[in-house]
């Protein structure tokens, strides 16, 4: 059976293998019952996260926030006339998915076959893998895919005559009578994939043209590959490499490489830095079709003030901007006090991201209900797999068997943990499930 059901293209997936799911002994955090709700059913159960009927360790997703989040993202590019095509990686669900589709995204991204092949299962109309596609039993399926459903739309990248090749005569030995259509990826020294010069694009781009089996719309790039610069070098760097993109399309474009085509596709922009794509790429283009600049933020869904510390502007001459709104919260119980300046509590690396900074403790639940913490009144020290040491201030009250709420920094690897988070109204009130596939 194909992953790619044979369906009209549509703006939505088909959920229903996803919501009938059991919700059983597979997904931490949820209680054992002899007769488990379905992903879809959970709301009914009318369970409160933070009321017993969880298990800590466990992350929730606070409903108002996602779709806070999921409507500013699309206001803010209906306002400038950029299209969006969520990075999917971050939670990897198509229940999330399907609201960005909902609130006009253009497309899905993916960064790997895997997540190409879930999309697809469930019905996505157009998917761009933001990655270089080498496998080749994996172009293989692309390829089947493509023939079987002339109205799937597909992108991937190339950066290199010798990829262009492989592609090339892989499609060619499979006996794909289409074409495949790519974009052309600039990046930046040092960083990832991508070619790292105008020239050495420019001489991929006329391979493509003499390729049968692949056709060029356009160019991307990544544009936070600048980790370790002060915030202004990044931005002075981030610039440069967004100018080099408006340069090769130009180059392009006047070569003849974007001919037959409707429009050419520009794209960048993760969550951090989409603001300078808009500055740089998001108008002023002179070309002989229409641009189409398409933003791929994922992580924005639930943000954060670690990763993300750095919000992008919403247009802060706007009044009453709204930003972004902190989604995820991970949730643990104090295990043990057993020095006067230290706790444990009940997670670990097997449970909370800490790839990009430690968890933040910023509220606790105990029998007199919830209450705020204090600045600094605990910190979150070391990470083992399943226990956390936890500075505390000698005359704090925590105490074992209290619940702590903390923020948590780097969506993508809270979700990995995870697979299957509780959605919750601001009450704590579980009101659905959100399926992460990773």
């Amino acid at each position: 059976m194909s992953d790619h059901p044979s369906l009209p293209s549509s703006t939505q997936l088909d959920l229903t293998e996803v919501m009938s799911e059991p919700v059983d002994w597979r997904f931490k955090g949820f209680p054992p019952l002899p007769h488990p709700p379905s992903v879809g059913e959970i709301a009914q159960a009318a369970w409160n996260a933070l009321g017993g009927e969880l298990s800590p360790p466990v992350l929730l997703l606070k409903e108002s926030a996602l779709h806070a989040n999921i409507a500013v993202m699309a206001e803010y590019c209906a306002r400038h006339q950029v299209s969006l095509a969520p990075h999917t990686k971050t939670p990897a669900s198509p229940q999330i998915a399907n609201l960005q589709l909902a609130a006009g995204a253009w497309g899905l991204t993916v960064a790997t076959f895997h997540q190409a092949r879930l999309f697809c299962r469930l019905g996505a109309g157009r998917l761009l893998l933001a990655n270089e596609l080498v496998d080749l039993g994996a172009l293989r399926w692309i390829a089947a895919e493509l023939s079987q459903d002339p109205g799937f739309e597909f992108f991937c990248l190339v950066d290199s005559v010798a990829l262009v090749d492989l592609m090339e005569g892989c499609l060619s030995d499979a006996g794909f009578q289409g074409s495949l259509t790519v974009l052309l990826e600039i990046g930046a020294e040092s960083g990832r994939c991508g070619c790292r010069s105008i020239e050495e694009a420019l001489a991929v781009a006329e391979r493509i043209r003499d390729a049968r089996h692949l056709s060029l719309a356009g160019v991307e790039t990544y544009e936070n590959v600048f980790p370790d610069q002060s915030q202004t070098a990044a931005l002075a760097l981030v610039d440069s490499l967004l100018d080099q993109v408006r340069e090769l399309v130009a180059q392009l474009d006047s070569g003849g490489h974007f001919e037959g085509r409707g429009e050419i596709l520009v794209t960048a922009g993760g969550s951090q830095y989409f603001d300078r794509v808009l500055a740089r790429l998001g108008s002023g283009w002179s070309n002989s079709r229409p641009v189409r600049v398409i933003l791929r933020s994922g992580s924005y869904v639930t943000h954060d003030l670690g990763v993300h510390g750095r919000t992008p502007s919403l247009d802060a001459d706007r009044e009453g901007e709204v930003g972004f709104r902190q989604a995820l919260e991970l949730w643990a119980l104090v295990l043990s006090r057993p020095q006067p300046d230290l706790a444990i509590l009940g997670f670990g690396k097997r449970d909370a991201a800490y790839d990009r900074g430690l968890p933040v403790p910023f509220v606790k639940m105990s029998r007199a209900g919830l209450e705020t913490l204090p600045a600094g009144e605990l910190e979150v020290l070391a990470l083992n797999d399943q226990h956390a040491h936890v500075r505390v201030a000698p005359t704090s009250a925590i105490a074992v068997g209290d619940l702590v709420g903390m923020h948590v920094s780097h969506p993508c690897t809270s979700f990995d943990k995870f697979r299957l988070t509780p959605l919750v109204d601001d009450g704590y009130r579980v009101t659905g499930a959100i399926r992460s596939y990773l």
